[in-house]
């Protein structure tokens, strides 16, 4: 069985190496880029939202490169992500390639189960083995990876270097991809913090005629967009650089959790809670998640969210006016950008530039009006 998955930032290094425990080979598709895009863009509905035609684009280059199956998180939800794997199956078998197609949902539990028992030659107590063993190497590729991005993206602002720092991620990406043992990735791990404090951060030093302090901003919306940086232009990183802490309400790691086993409950139920003020039922996507996160991004100090949502993207489209509602009562500023295969990368960054200079004097301002003695410079 050689098995491909829709490709989505660093997700392939948490899922590759436990379904490879667990018998398959995996074909990993190469990154996005304006080819794939290019190419599910022809194949997909014409106003169908931009995940699905750069997942569709990616399905075809894997089943290019020897794939046979494919697979899928699915599930009867009210976003179209649930219908992705079943409509884009119906493409592909049309388009006349052939492969199995597997739906990773509650309801074929019993399916996954037989699949991966004849992966082991139906020795059943072998594909328990397996299974755990897979498990817990996801568990901590996942801990490691979400540890890496937390120390990237709160170091990056400061950096002297920035690319320094954005090389050290490289690497750790690449040691985690390459560390499949529980013992080494436990010492990789711990190794972490140490590497990120030996970058030189001497914004933390006004001498250098740095300030002293960063913006802080909360990154919502709809997952693929979050998470995938092609599509995104790799916001996290482009902000870090221009001296903005940059946090994500969901990253590669944590989508397995969150959307594959239904973790983080708590998180979840937190966010929503706080929506509920405006946002009764969740109607789709991450519709009720991005506004919760807003509301607790405010209480928390932050100075500003960022919301990022396929055009034509229904759940994003129809909380936007919640959204803004909610950022004008809570006294936080909103920036929502809208991606599909027509956005331009100059634009969108021209948008990001205009946004942190606005937090940048706002943040002033507000320490002005602490003083009343400052002198204001309109």
């Amino acid at each position: 069985m050689r098995v491909a998955f829709p490709y989505m930032g660093d997700i392939y290094i948490v899922l590759t190496p436990m379904l490879e425990t667990l018998g398959a080979e995996v074909i990993v598709p190469p990154e996005p880029n304006a080819e794939t895009l290019t190419l599910g863009a022809q194949l997909a509905p014409e106003t169908i939202c931009l995940p699905f035609k750069l997942t569709l684009g990616n399905m075809v280059e894997a089943l290019k490169l020897g794939a046979d199956t494919l697979i899928y998180v699915t599930g009867s939800w009210s976003c179209r992500f649930g219908y992705y794997g079943r409509l884009q199956a119906k493409i592909l078998y049309d388009l006349g390639y052939k492969f199995q197609f597997i739906e990773l949902r509650r309801d074929r539990i019993f399916d996954i189960i037989k699949r991966v028992i004849l992966l082991n030659n139906g020795n059943f107590s072998r594909a328990i083995v397996k299974t755990l063993k897979a498990f817990r190497l996801g568990y901590l590729k996942a801990k490691t990876l979400e540890n890496a991005y937390l120390l990237a993206n709160r170091t990056l602002p400061y950096a002297l270097k920035p690319k320094e720092c954005q090389k050290l991620f490289k690497e750790v990406l690449k040691e985690v991809h390459q560390t499949n043992t529980p013992r080494e990735l436990n010492k990789l791990l711990c190794s972490l913090p140490g590497r990120f404090e030996k970058i030189d951060c001497g914004r933390t030093n006004p001498k250098v005629g740095q300030t002293s302090e960063v913006l802080r901003v909360k990154l919502v919306g709809e997952s693929f967009c979050v998470i995938e940086p092609f599509v995104n232009f790799e916001i996290t990183q482009r902000l870090g650089e221009m001296g903005v802490i940059v946090d994500p309400f969901l990253t590669a790691p944590r989508w397995v959790g969150f959307h594959g086993f239904r973790l983080n409950k708590k998180e979840v139920i937190k966010a929503q809670k706080a929506a509920r003020k405006y946002w009764r039922y969740c109607v789709g996507g991450e519709d009720a998640n991005s506004l919760g996160h807003l509301i607790l991004a405010a209480r928390a100090g932050y100075d500003g969210v960022i919301h990022l949502h396929p055009f034509a993207c229904m759940p994003g489209t129809v909380v936007q006016p919640v959204l803004i509602k909610a950022s004008q009562e809570y006294d936080i500023p909103l920036l929502s950008l809208s991606l599909d295969e027509h956005t331009s990368e100059a634009g969108f960054l021209t948008r990001l530039e205009a946004f942190v200079a606005l937090l940048k004097r706002r943040r002033r301002s507000h320490k002005n009006s602490l003083n009343p003695f400052a002198k204001v410079t309109l």
